[in-house]
């Protein structure tokens, strides 16, 4: 598939993940409970691959939980703190910028649990304002602090070093969960040295297949399972796991670890030379990113034409493109991550977001901003 700038959506599977996968789905499908010598290789490849996802995230295999994505994996850590016998201060404490998978588990916990739920607001780049969350740690107890790690719309990056000194000094024993889907491949990330408790992860946005992410949980953080049954990974997820699945997760993290430098140096030329043909064609435009994001991910306004409009000349020439979070594309609501920046009034609605991967090309980036151009001569107001 060519033409396609919404990697934070969704990646591309690579072909050897497609043999890989279909090598594993045909010798490695066996259930892992059973007590037959096909069920015990089933289970001891589970095992191998959980041990290589735990090295590469800087964890512990008995800290991998595998889950359906990212979604399952942000919900049970909300509600498995929540349903635990945690201390119950009955607030949670998060930001505006956050994934909807985090809001509406957020909304759910308010509404149906009675707990209060606290939000700082951004900076202008995007990044959680570490003053206000830092009056917020001095003024209320708090039993999870839950954050995004990249923000998924402006590919702003959170100081999390600088959080976790801050929770530290202020509240210890708080946990904190990191909302990590767009981290992985873009930034490094190490478990263990983030000094967090919590994170969540979604194989879907690095290549490989969906249905399938991870939640890392430190062993001293208790949870409540959300899924109960025959009492698979530590009873904090039942289920018949999936070894194929699994096996194809560990080579699409190793993979993507091996090509991290190369890949991301790519991505970075690739942006600089979209934002150097925007210029050189005199299209009208703002990006909106801040200049430290990660070069994956950006988004910027085109002020003479509202977004949406663009966003359908786009698709009718096969361009793959979006406003915002592609998880929210579908409803009305304006994007609460813009509205936290400092733009114009009504700005908000003339932003794209352009994700891109080492699988676009230079050609491909040519003939975007040529439609974007031809839209705009043709459109604009």
């Amino acid at each position: 598939m060519t033409n396609y700038f919404d990697h934070t959506a969704t990646s591309f599977i690579e072909q050897d993940v497609i043999d890989f996968l279909a090598k594993q789905l045909t010798e490695n499908n066996y259930n892992p409970a059973a007590r037959y010598t096909s069920g015990i290789k089933a289970a001891a490849s589970i095992a191998k691959s959980t041990q290589t996802i735990a090295s590469f995230l800087g964890a512990k295999s008995n800290e991998v939980i595998i889950t359906s994505g990212a979604t399952e994996s942000i919900n049970t850590a909300l509600k498995g703190i929540v349903f635990a016998p945690n201390p119950k201060h009955k607030r949670i404490l998060t930001s505006r910028g956050e994934h909807p998978a985090t809001v509406e588990t957020l909304k759910f916990i308010e509404l149906r649990l009675d707990y209060t739920i606290d939000y700082c607001s951004l900076n202008n780049n995007g990044e959680v304002d570490l003053e206000e969350l830092e009056s917020l740690l001095r003024q209320n107890q708090y039993d999870l602090l839950t954050l995004i790690h990249v923000n998924n719309v402006l590919g702003s990056v959170n100081p999390i070093a600088q959080i976790v000194k801050m929770r530290n000094q202020y509240q210890p024993d708080l946990p904190i969960h990191l909302d990590a889907v767009q981290s992985l491949g873009k930034i490094p990330f190490n478990f263990e040295t983030l000094g967090i408790e919590l994170a969540s992860f979604s194989l879907h946005k690095l290549g490989g297949p969906k249905g399938i992410g991870i939640l890392l949980k430190n062993k001293a953080t208790r949870l409540e399972p959300l899924i109960h049954g025959g009492g698979q990974q530590n009873n904090l997820r039942s289920g018949t796991e999936n070894p194929a699945l699994v096996a194809t997760m560990a080579y699409v993290i190793e993979r993507m670890q091996k090509n991290f430098g190369q890949n991301n140096l790519a991505v970075a030329d690739l942006k600089l030379f979209l934002l150097a043909q925007l210029k050189q064609a005199k299209i009208k435009h703002q990006v909106i990113s801040p200049e430290d994001a990660v070069p994956h991910i950006v988004s910027i306004a085109f002020p003479e034409l509202r977004a949406e409009t663009l966003l359908n000349v786009l698709a009718k020439e096969g361009m793959q493109v979006s406003i915002g979070s592609a998880c929210s594309s579908k409803k009305s609501e304006r994007n609460q991550v813009l509205q936290q920046l400092n733009l114009p009034q009504g700005l908000d609605q003339y932003i794209l977001r352009i994700s891109l991967d080492k699988s676009n090309s230079q050609t491909e980036i040519c003939d975007l901003v040529r439609i974007i151009k031809t839209a705009l001569d043709k459109y604009a107001v």
